[in-house]
């Protein structure tokens, strides 16, 4: 029994930080959404109880680091049965780039079993699971566009923007640690005592009304401004995109990722070209809906 999943990329359309909590972790504000860039993932029950992990692309963790292998023995664990798994990983998304592409493999992983079993699990038990994995995995489940907040794993779905909405997604240089990011944002907002988080009604606003110049006006990424003083890439890149005709250019998550969005394909496929000159990835993607 096999299935095949494609692991959609995510991208915060806002992102920010109301606080910290008191397990030392932050309160977190986000508007994600979803786009048609994917990695694939191929699984394929086997004989055994191994769970198995094949990658096309060099560093990713092919044992029990890999989130994919996590989301497989929860899946066991919760199913009550223990069965070998093949799971093929075919990655397109950028690796610690902001863009939750390991969440998205380990939230395909779940979908895929959950289908092989003859879905034994309602979307909100995947979601449940996915939870343990990471706060991204049930967003990645879900796909589409959401609000969230607090420890960012429970979505609120929102609705979707249009797909004549073009995006260009890319990134170039090192990734960045998170635990890192985060820590220079405590610095400069002293651990968030005084500081009060941007409102998103505009911004739901946009979205709903399918409104790109709304949408251009509002977008906000709290470690932007941190993390391009680190990463000069990211400021080249956005550079790049308005350049080219992007309406909008902003970094996703905690970077060094970018996204920029555009009117006309031939735009986002000119800034295409002139990214990956500079020997940095780049791909157009759309809006994906809700899966689940």
């Amino acid at each position: 029994m096999t299935a095949r999943i494609q692991a959609y990329v995510k991208i915060n359309l806002h992102f920010d930080v109301s606080g910290l909590r008191e397990d030392g972790f932050h309160n977190v504000v986000t508007v994600l959404h979803s786009l048609s860039l994917c990695d694939v993932v191929d699984i394929e029950l086997s004989d055994g109880g191994d769970i198995l992990i094949e990658c096309d692309k060099i560093g990713v963790p092919l044992d029990e680091k890999n989130i994919a292998h996590k989301a497989a023995n929860l899946f066991f664990e919760k199913l009550g049965k223990r069965c070998g798994v093949s799971i093929k990983i075919k990655k397109n998304i950028p690796m610690a780039a902001g863009l939750a592409g390991g969440s998205a493999d380990g939230a395909a992983v779940l979908i895929g079993l959950n289908k092989i079993f003859d879905e034994p699990f309602s979307s909100e038990e995947l979601c449940e699971i996915g939870a343990r994995l990471g706060a991204d995995v049930p967003f990645c489940i879900l796909c589409g566009c959401a609000y969230s907040e607090g420890r960012g794993d429970l979505p609120q779905s929102l609705p979707t923007l249009s797909r004549d909405m073009i995006f260009v997604v890319a990134c170039g240089g090192e990734g960045v640690s998170t635990p890192r990011a985060y820590a220079m944002l405590d610095d400069i907002y002293n651990c968030f005592t005084d500081y009060r988080p941007k409102t998103v009604d505009k911004i739901i606003g946009a979205i709903a009304g399918n409104d790109l110049d709304s949408l251009a006006n509002s977008l906000f990424n709290i470690f932007e401004a941190p993390i391009s003083k680190e990463r000069a890439a990211v400021g080249e890149i956005k550079s790049i995109m308005i350049d080219s005709g992007a309406r909008v250019s902003m970094m996703s998550g905690s970077g060094p990722s970018v996204f920029g969005i555009f009117e006309k394909i031939s735009d986002a496929e000119e800034a295409v070209r002139a990214i990956t000159q500079k020997n940095y990835f780049a791909a157009t993607a759309f809006p994906i809906d809700k899966r689940m």
